[in-house]
Formats: C-alpha cells, sequence, structure tokens
C-alpha cells in the first residue's frame, strides 16, 4: 500500500512528493509519536475542554443552529492589526445583519503562543465571559495575523471561517453580496451540482480521488439528494471544459478533486499566485497555462458561481504555510514558503461581486491512502471511512446549512484524532501494542484522518446561509 500526497511540482510537472510505502510512512510517524507527545498531550487536553464549549452551545435551548441570530455570531481579529480600526468599520453591517449585540467589541487575539491558547479560550471565548456563547466566529485578517494553526484549534469549540483579502474593499465586496443574496427575493443556485476530477492512472493518487471519492459522491448526490450532476472525469475532466462548465450553469456546489499545484523552489510572489490553483487533465504535454485552472481564469465582467459553494479537495488549496506541519513527522525537509498566506483562488472567487458565498479547502499537503491493487476485494471497506467526512459536507451543504456547520463533524474527529494518537503512544510504551503491518496500517490512516480533519477549512463566513431554488 502507498501513501500519496496530492501535489504537482510547478517547475518539474511532477509529483511534490513521491508515494511513500506504507510502512515506512508508519515507521516514521511511530518515531515520531515521542517527539511529538508533548504538544499532542497539550492538544488533547485543550480538546476537552473545547469539547464542553461545544457541547454547552449546541445544547442551549436553540430552535435552529443553522440560524446565526439564533445560534450567535461574532468575529475575531488581531488586536495589533493595523487595519484592525478599519476592519471594524467595513464588517459592521454584516455584523448587524448576523445580530451580534456590538459589533465595535470582536474577539480580540494578541499573537499568543500556542501553549497559552486554552487560557485564551478561558478569557475570552468560554461561557463565563460570555453569554450566550456564540456559534460562529469569522476571523478577519491573514495568517500572519491570525495563525492557520489558531484557526484549526478555535474550530474544535466553535464554527469558524476567514476572511482574507489583498484590500478592504474586496472584503466590503463580499460582505455586500452575503447581505444582498440573503435578502433576496429568490435564490441564484438551481438544485444541481458539478464534480470535477482528474485521473492520472493507477499510480497516481487522483486515480483513487477520481474513483472513490468523487463518483460515489456524484452516485449518493444523484440519487440520494436528488440534485442534478454535471460531472467532468478522467479524460474529459479538462481546463476547457471546466471553464465552460463554471461560466454557463448556476450550482448550488462545486466539488472538485484533483492535484493541488505547489511551487516551493519559486519567488513568494509566484507562489502566491499558483499555489493551489486546480491541475486539471493533461494527458497530452499541454503548456501550463492549458491545464492549470488559477485565479486568473475566474472572469470579472459576468456573474460567476453566484451563490454557490466551492468545494476543493487539493494541496495548498486553501492556503499554504510556510513551514509545513509534515516536517516534524514524516522526516521530510518541507519548508513551502518565506511566510504563510491564502491562496489565490479562494480570494478571487469570494471577492467576485457576483460569486461564490464560501470556499472548502485544503492548507498544507493533502494526503491520500493509495492501494497497490485498485482490485483488492476490501478496498471500499478501507477507503469508507476516509469518505465519510466528505460524504457528510456535502450532504449538509446541499440542505442548505452554513458552511462553518457542514464542518463540524470533521472538526470533531480532529480532536478524537489527536486523542488516539496520544493514547496510541501510551499503550506502545507500557507495551500492549505490537508493531505488526495492521498496527502500522491503522497507524498511517489515523494520521492522515487527523490532517484532514485538521487543515479542511472554510474561507468565508462560516455562517453564510445558502440558498436553492426549489
Amino acid at each position: 500500500m502507498k501513501i500519496m500526497a496530492l501535489g504537482i511540482d510547478y517547475t518539474t510537472g511532477k509529483p511534490l512528493i513521491p508515494p511513500l510505502d506504507e510502512g515506512a510512512f508508519s515507521d516514521y510517524l511511530d518515531q515520531a509519536l515521542g517527539l511529538n507527545i508533548d504538544h499532542l498531550r497539550e492538544q488533547t487536553r485543550a480538546a476537552q475542554g473545547l469539547a464542553q464549549f461545544r457541547g454547552e452551545i449546541e445544547q442551549k435551548p436553540t430552535p435552529n443552529l443553522a440560524n446565526p441570530r439564533m445560534a450567535g455570531w461574532t468575529y475575531l481579529i488581531n488586536a495589533n492589526d493595523p487595519q484592525a480600526a478599519a476592519i471594524i468599520d467595513r464588517v459592521r453591517p454584516l455584523a448587524e445583519h448576523r445580530g451580534m449585540p456590538d459589533p465595535s467589541k470582536p474577539l480580540l487575539y494578541h499573537g499568543e503562543p500556542y501553549d497559552e491558547w486554552f487560557d485564551w479560550l478561558g478569557d475570552n471565548y468560554s461561557p463565563l465571559v460570555m453569554d450566550p456563547l456564540p456559534l460562529y466566529v469569522l476571523i478577519v485578517g491573514g495568517p500572519d495575523q491570525v495563525s492557520f494553526h489558531f484557526q484549526s484549534f478555535l474550530s474544535s469549540a466553535a464554527a469558524v471561517g476567514r476572511l482574507a483579502f489583498d484590500n478592504l474593499d474586496d472584503l466590503g465586496v463580499y460582505i455586500d453580496k452575503v447581505i444582498r443574496l440573503e435578502k433576496a427575493p429568490e435564490p441564484v443556485p438551481t438544485r444541481s451540482a458539478i464534480f470535477f476530477a482528474p485521473d492520472g492512472g493507477p499510480l497516481d493518487p487522483t486515480y483513487f480521488s477520481r474513483r472513490y471519492m468523487a463518483e460515489p459522491l456524484i452516485e449518493h448526490v444523484r440519487n440520494e439528494a436528488a440534485f442534478s450532476t454535471t460531472a467532468f472525469l478522467g479524460f474529459h475532466a479538462t481546463k476547457q471544459r471546466l471553464d465552460q462548465a463554471l461560466r454557463g450553469s448556476k450550482p448550488a456546489l462545486v466539488y472538485t478533486a484533483s492535484h493541488g499545484l505547489g511551487a516551493p523552489d519559486q519567488e513568494l510572489s509566484v507562489q502566491q499566485r499558483l499555489n493551489g490553483a486546480i491541475c486539471c487533465q493533461n494527458d497530452l504535454g499541454l503548456p501550463l497555462a492549458n491545464w492549470l485552472y488559477t485565479a486568473e481564469d475566474v472572469p470579472t465582467g459576468e456573474p460567476f458561481l453566484e451563490g454557490a459553494i466551492f468545494f476543493q479537495f487539493a494541496c495548498y488549496g486553501y492556503g499554504t504555510p510556510a513551514e509545513s506541519d509534515y516536517m516534524h513527522w514524516l522526516k521530510m525537509d518541507t519548508f513551502n514558503a518565506k511566510s504563510d498566506f491564502v491562496a489565490a483562488l479562494p480570494k478571487k472567487l469570494l471577492a467576485h461581486s457576483r460569486g461564490p458565498l464560501a470556499f472548502i479547502g485544503h492548507v498544507d499537503t493533502a494526503w491520500l491512502h493509495g492501494f497497490n491493487d485498485p482490485e483488492e476485494p476490501f478496498i471500499m471497506e478501507r477507503w469508507h471511512p476516509r469518505i465519510a467526512p466528505y460524504l457528510n459536507a456535502v450532504d449538509e451543504l446541499l440542505a442548505c446549512r452554513p458552511p462553518g456547520l457542514a464542518m463540524r463533524e470533521m472538526c470533531k474527529r480532529y480532536d478524537i484524532a489527536n486523542a488516539q494518537l496520544t493514547n496510541t503512544y501510551d499503550r506502545l510504551q507500557r507495551g500492549k501494542l505490537k508493531r505488526t503491518a495492521e498496527f502500522k496500517t491503522r497507524l498511517a490512516s489515523l494520521f492522515i484522518t487527523r490532517s484532514d480533519a485538521q487543515n479542511y477549512m472554510v474561507f468565508g463566513d462560516p455562517a453564510v446561509q445558502p440558498r436553492i431554488m426549489e
């Protein structure tokens, strides 16, 4: 069995990370457990408190958690952000629309180090200081102001999203769009979804994401959710077809499963422009412009996916951390960039005045369980647990639930996976576990589940309320 990363190198056109043998992958994790155990214990301890907060939110007498006015809504900024006052002014219309008691008083983050985050929660976001505790939290600012890790951490307690644009005008455009679409007499999106999944062949991870992710999701959405589906799979998943489909329809959901582009040896400006772009089917050795779908391909002079939710399964689709999490776990030289940044594609999509409401994507490298023998009889049994959080998210989104709520199950998995990894280390130390082939398989699967749960995030207001024509 192989462990594969969904990423293509901008310079070489080859995988960003070669497929790793599952045994070697698990051996790295096994060794790294001891090195990372203090960090994991702190995460597990914090998760217990976060789960308590989450439980109090979800169990309060609220008729509808999908309604931010009932469930509560607030936003968070870095207190030291030089644009803090201007951000508060720009966010006010959305805060008033969401029923925030005092739009001038957001949650304030001061760049506290990780070991103080749980204390920050007690001082700022807990039932002792906020009653009632709002379910939805919108981070406003890039990862230089509020880190990706803090966003993931906070998602264990709240339904979290982020807005981070290149200028405040784009922030204003997005907020105006959200309010306009939620107040409009009729919704724009139709009861339809677009799926896009290239296939690089049985030795490439996109073979598995096409066959064992996209195809089951399409069947489910078509037959169980009764949505019209347009699918571009394998040879048909070209940039030209994707561009034509996105321009010419009004889907409620766009779901892409592909490689994401990475440019680790390029200047930061190139990375900020291209990292996370959708790598389309390229069987003919086409020039970059003919197979890479980037932010520059999003039209600005016409409506484009207005009111839709865009879900991207790929490396770096949401953003790129300067230092990959995996260098601590897998002994890999995985410095990604000079600084953390949000990808260009989600920013361009959400800054479009007639564009999508939210984007869900992955920070850092996205991993996939691949298999040496695609025809192995029990392959689907192994794959189904990995599909579950994506299936749940799709179901929630198509039921017009806010994206922050749709991702809650995936966020809960992060808490569980950290606790399981901690427990695994303790049991190994006590001699209660043996490092068998089955153990290695389970360890690899657990780590990948943890990665997904940590790094899939919402870009946009987590409380946006998708609306779909009947």
